[in-house]
């Protein structure tokens, strides 16, 4: 049995497990094998030779080895020099050994934060966006394509998927008769307005040959509906696992641009409210900031109708009550709380109500004056646009 009468510390690294005494002198090394006793091996040598009570300054080693943390010389024991020579190995294979397991370990957190569902979320409602860009402009080279043919279906068909299924359907406007039409599903009356427009269409006659590359240009773009149509309920699925509160309060759609602007739902929920009023706004807001504008008020969140549909003069206030319910939200989905969304929607709703009842007419103006602003004016002005002084009586 060996008597020790100073400290010892358990020191752990990626190659091995070492006992030191308070000069960094190594006393005891097991290298690491992959296999999970090495740690209960070199502990039961320690106890073997009566080493004594050993201490470390790794929380996470203290826990798993039930040892006494002490943080005296923490910086000073770590030397892979002094480890390689008690394992036997070269320097330089303990500093490859080292950046393996680096390289390992940055795998795999970045594979983690790769598969947060959250990233997932934001990636996937940024996809459904520029579907919509690329949908937009595809639909109105259609729009204007086949109008040359049949310009009366623009107006008849507002839906874009339902207009592009037509054209790649029926193809010319000889073929809008009422069999077909029902066999689409349309009712007896919007068939007959369809089948009258085409028989007294304004467009100029297409043969087959004119009309092919538009059909087949509408049926690609149609498959593109159906897949931004699936991406969406994808979205709206994740949204009710991932952030239920969020999904709740904002609407599936809503909470998941919210997420994508703010980059994933860890830092939306550490925003203040003032932050997530103007997410989306970013451009607006340092523009404001950089030629001393006014800032915005509101960023994404303006696509709620509860903003949008209200007066101008009541929307910032709408839009901070609707910050702090959305920060509130957010934490309660991050954090792990309950759905609470039911009631931060009606809590807010209430509050917009007393925002349009406190706040119902525009508010006066600064400029508004007596006369249209005459006396703040000070006068007339002469011929040569110089403010003169009124005439005195």
């Amino acid at each position: 049995m060996v008597l020790v009468s100073f400290l010892l510390f358990l020191a752990s690294t990626v190659y091995g497990y070492f006992i030191v005494d308070e000069s960094g002198r190594v006393i005891l090394a097991q290298r690491l094998n992959g296999d999970n006793g090495v740690l209960n091996a070199l502990l039961e040598e320690a106890r073997r030779r009566g080493l004594g009570e050993l201490y470390t300054y790794e929380p996470g080693l203290a826990q798993v080895a039930k040892l006494v943390e002490h943080d005296f010389g923490s910086a000073e024991l770590y030397s892979h020099a002094r480890f390689a020579e008690a394992l036997g190995l070269s320097l330089d294979e303990v500093l490859r050994i080292v950046r393996s397991k680096a390289l390992e370990e940055t795998r795999k957190g970045v594979a983690r934060e790769s598969g947060r569902k959250d990233r997932i979320i934001a990636e996937t409602i940024k996809a459904v966006d520029e579907f919509d860009k690329t949908l937009n402009i595809f639909v109105s080279r259609i729009r204007e394509w086949y109008g040359l043919h049949f310009p009366e279906l623009n107006e008849l068909v507002e839906d874009p998927a339902a207009y592009l299924r037509l054209v790649y359907t029926l193809g010319l406007r000889e073929n809008y008769t009422l069999e077909k039409l029902r066999e689409l599903g349309y009712q007896a009356e919007p068939a007959k307005r369809l089948v009258d427009a085409a028989a007294n269409s304004t467009g100029a006659p297409f043969t087959d040959e004119d009309v092919e590359p538009i059909r087949t240009m509408a049926s690609a773009v149609y498959q593109l509906y159906s897949l931004r149509g699936k991406l969406t309920k994808y979205t709206e699925e994740l949204m009710l696992r991932v952030a239920p509160n969020l999904a709740g309060l904002a609407g599936s759609t809503l909470g998941a641009r919210l997420i994508a602007s703010a980059g994933d739902l860890e830092r939306l929920a550490k925003f203040p409210s003032s932050t997530v009023q103007v997410l989306g706004a970013e451009k607006a807001l340092f523009r404001a900031i950089r030629k001393g504008a006014k800032p915005p008020k509101h960023g994404v969140i303006f696509q709620d109708p509860l903003i949008h549909n209200a007066p101008r003069w009541q929307r910032g206030k709408i839009a901070r009550a609707y910050a702090g319910k959305l920060s509130i939200a957010a934490r309660l989905d991050f954090y792990g709380g309950e759905d609470l969304s039911g009631r931060l929607r009606a809590e807010f709703e209430d509050r917009v109500n007393k925002i349009k009842q406190l706040f119902a007419k525009p508010p006066r103006r600064e400029s508004e004056g007596v006369e249209g602003g005459r006396e703040r004016g000070g006068g007339r002005r002469d011929r040569g646009g110089r403010r003169g002084r009124g005439r005195r009586y």
